[in-house]
């Protein structure tokens, strides 16, 4: 039922994505990786969608793949966005122009990746990388268990992995795998050591199109974390009266990364730095990142540690390969139809909230 606004792979998203774009009148730019080309050779673009008045005081940022392959999940909700007759007339009623950016990553979402054409988790990038960077205190003396020289992990190696936990407690585990690290190039939610290609072509496209307004919201789409199907609406931003406005826009279950129940840990360099920074004299900034369940945690883990285990390894058979990266993609994007309709409710109801939220009063 709801197959048609999702894809198969990037190049049938991208073409989907650019058809609806084109359906209601947008003004596209595509602006190409040069890591390219992808994997069935087409070109890797982070596409752009504005739709609306340029001149709109208000505008609504959707961003979908920053980690790669959890772009399936949020290309088809802006498809969905872009063949919604009723939301768009809202928005240009309200005076809210719409910025779609599709792919942010399109090397990992070409390539069956979360992180993108050097390793790096785009959303452990957004750094200021002039001054020191966090510092990861367990990753460390995780990095080898997590990432271990044979696949899949021995029993000693589940053991160590348990025994860190018992003896660092299961927070330090999570902050370990999550926070991210600026010092292993080949290991988990690494944070790069520079501004990836994706970082700086994501701050020119807010710049240039959120400096003059006076209101932006932005629903940034991922998936891995929480129940099956239900979108945790994640709060980053360190400002009581923004947190005050997500919450009146999108219900009082917004939950802060300093929460405790919230399925992720703080984290810097996330892409709220490239809109603090880029629109720094827009008077309201309200960003929100919408996390969908897919697997349990410890499956997401695994699927992780395999993809890091895989690409170092390029001369493993096609069998194993197959089943590694099938797993992978598993544990973003589950090809269930229950999976598909519960996201894309959500997704609606959100994009109205924020609608309504940023809307001429």
């Amino acid at each position: 039922m709801y197959q048609r606004l999702f894809s198969s792979d990037y190049a049938a998203a991208r073409q989907r994505f650019l058809e609806a774009a084109g359906r209601v009148g947008g003004q596209v730019q595509s602006l190409i990786n040069p890591a390219g080309p992808g994997r069935h050779g087409e070109d890797l673009c982070m596409d752009v969608a504005f739709v609306g008045d340029t001149s709109a005081p208000a505008l609504l940022v959707m961003t979908s793949g920053v980690h790669g392959e959890e772009g399936y999940c949020g290309s088809g909700c802006q498809i969905a966005l872009l063949e919604d007759e009723a939301l768009l007339d809202r928005a240009a009623a309200g005076s809210v122009a719409i910025l779609v950016i599709h792919a942010v990553n399109p090397f990992g979402f070409s390539w069956g990746h979360r992180t993108n054409e050097d390793n790096i988790d785009l959303n452990r990038n957004f750094c200021d990388f002039s001054r020191s960077l966090r510092d990861n205190p367990h990753y460390g003396d995780l990095h080898p268990l997590l990432v271990p020289d044979v696949w899949p992990p021995s029993a000693e190696n589940e053991a160590a992995i348990k025994a860190f936990v018992q003896r660092e407690g299961e927070r330090a585990y999570r902050v370990g795998l999550m926070q991210g690290q600026h010092t292993h190039p080949d290991g988990l939610f690494y944070g790069g050591r520079a501004p990836a290609w994706s970082n700086v072509t994501l701050r020119s496209i807010i710049s240039g199109y959120g400096q003059d307004r006076r209101r932006i919201g932005w629903i940034d789409y991922h998936t891995g974390l929480g129940p099956y199907g239900h979108g945790e609406k994640i709060f980053v931003q360190d400002d009581r009266a923004a947190f005050e406005r997500a919450l009146s826009w999108w219900g009082q279950d917004v939950t802060a990364v300093s929460d405790p129940g919230s399925s992720t840990v703080d984290i810097d360099g996330t892409l709220w730095q490239a809109l603090f920074e880029e629109c720094p004299d827009v008077p309201e900034l309200t960003f929100m990142a919408m996390e969908y369940g897919t697997v349990p945690l410890d499956q997401v883990a695994l699927a992780l540690r395999a993809d890091r285990w895989l690409a170092a390894r390029p001369d493993t058979g096609d069998e194993m390969r197959q089943v590694l990266k099938q797993q992978h993609r598993d544990a973003f994007y589950p090809d269930h139809d229950d999976w598909r309709g519960a996201v894309l409710g959500q997704s609606r109801v959100s994009l109205l909230q924020a609608i309504i939220g940023l809307s001429e009063q």
